[in-house]
């Protein structure tokens, strides 16, 4: 059984994981196949890439926006104002499952704003794994995993800057994930069995 929550396209077809079933260690395999496929992939694809146009977009207002929250929080600079800042995108996406070239003050998308700028949900991924290293809150690493999953339905569409910048999130992420096994005594192997599965060592 593949990993649900990858469509052909999140952006059109909307994951709802607040009803979602927990099916043991099943689905955490299918989600680390999920993000080592995409790894394999890439290093076997890496002769045949190429800059796509989505690398000709010029910074919107929200792009602009993450880079300078993300430059804060990589100065640790992760003050009040900053963590608002942050929180307000977070929102958003998960509202919307979308990131939008521009919103209003109410945070509302602006008429005629896009969502397919994927570097803003690069940079959005990015901030909140600073995020949750600068505060240990699991909702920032859940919204990690929720773009991350968005990027990789569309991982066919994404430039080799992109892809290259997603192959580091992603590596960030399963860091993460790896690093919450452990407190909770989890071990797991670090190759692969006979079904191309990690195994779990001891529990």
């Amino acid at each position: 059984m593949a990993y649900k929550y990858i469509t052909d396209n999140n952006l059109y077809e909307k994951q709802t994981y607040m009803y979602s079933e927990y099916n043991g260690i099943s689905f955490i395999m299918e989600y680390l196949d999920s993000r080592w496929d995409f790894q394999n992939k890439l290093q076997v694809n890496t002769a045949h890439r190429a800059v796509s146009d989505n690398a000709k977009i010029e910074d919107n207002p929200t792009k602009k926006d993450l880079k300078r929250i993300l430059c804060e929080l990589r100065l640790e600079k992760c003050n009040e104002d900053l963590i608002d800042a942050v929180n307000r995108y977070t929102k958003s996406f998960e509202v919307r499952k979308r990131i939008y070239t521009g919103y209003d003050n109410q945070r509302k998308p602006l008429e005629g704003a896009d969502f397919r700028d994927y570097e803003s949900y690069l940079l959005l991924a990015d901030c909140m794994i600073s995020m949750y290293y600068n505060t240990k809150c699991l909702k920032y690493f859940n919204c990690l995993l929720k773009i991350d999953d968005t990027l990789l339905s569309i991982q066919n569409e994404l430039d080799c800057l992109c892809e290259d910048y997603l192959s580091k999130v992603v590596k960030q992420e399963l860091d993460i994930f790896y690093q919450l096994s452990d407190e909770k005594g989890i071990n797991w192997e670090g190759g692969w069995n006979d079904t191309g599965r990690v195994c779990i060592v001891s529990v």
